[in-house]
């Protein structure tokens, strides 16, 4: 966020923005385009990803997304560049480098620049089932949940004594003290959560009213169902490319 406080221009919440959904829609057409086709398609993507990372502060956000594949590259490099067993070669390697990159990148992005809580109302608004969009939030929620949780145990095992960081058989002992309460705490919150839905009549029949709506301009709409058309066109065709035994095209391949 700029100094003063104020959010950059491009996540400004004004009817000349994009909104959360057409922000998903717009990484969603990048990424399934991309594991479609891959090539200079993902590559494409990847680097447009980039120049709104940078354009929105958001680069360092991408970098730890693109470090934390690195596991990931350096395996697919062995296993099909080093092993026999592999066949595919630096080629395959790289493709498939670029196609998870592509995948990845868009989404981080999205959630980079886009609440979860403004998604997730912005769909539940244009009519996604509220149920759906519970599942939704449970799932985005849940890895977040999860560390915070954990952290929390951590520190009040340490507060109780618990030896943490010492060697690896203190930490190994340590461990069933620390699975314990995370566990057991994650079931009471689901079972809090349960009846917190069935105070608020989660279950009642009927839509219920929207308290907050995103404005958006007049061209967004055309834009998600130009983007959607894309994305179902291009599946397509690359599927129906793969039934007929045809190879990609040639403009698609860099390698």
């Amino acid at each position: 966020m700029p100094a003063g406080g104020h959010p950059h221009p491009l996540l400004a919440a004004s009817p000349g923005t994009t909104g959360p959904v057409t922000r998903l829609a717009l990484a969603a057409s990048g990424a399934g385009l991309s594991l479609a086709w891959g090539g200079w398609v993902a590559i494409a993507v990847v680097v447009g990803s980039a120049v709104l990372a940078l354009a929105m502060g958001r680069a360092r956000r991408l970098a730890l997304a693109g470090l934390g594949l690195l596991p990931v590259a350096l395996s697919s490099l062995a296993v099909n560049a080093l092993l026999p067993a592999g066949g595919g070669g630096v080629t395959a390697a790289l493709d498939a480098l670029t196609r998870l990159l592509a995948l990845t990148l868009p989404m981080t992005l999205l959630f980079a620049i886009t609440p979860v809580a403004d998604l997730l109302a912005d769909l539940e608004a244009r009519g996604l089932d509220r149920r759906v969009v519970f599942v939704l939030g449970a799932a985005l929620a849940a890895v977040p949940g999860m560390q915070e949780r954990a952290v929390g145990v951590i520190e009040a095992q340490r507060a109780r004594g618990l030896d943490t960081e010492g060697s690896w058989p203190r930490r190994a002992r340590g461990l069933l003290p620390l699975v314990g309460p995370l566990v057991i705490g994650s079931l009471v919150e689901i079972e809090e959560r349960a009846l917190a839905l069935e105070v608020r009549a989660f279950a009642a029949p009927g839509r219920r009213t929207v308290l907050r709506r995103f404005p958006e301009g007049r061209w967004q709409r055309p834009a998600r169902w130009a983007l959607a058309g894309l994305l179902a066109g291009g599946v397509a065709a690359r599927v129906a490319l793969q039934l007929a035994g045809v190879p990609a095209p040639a403009w698609v391949r860099p390698w």
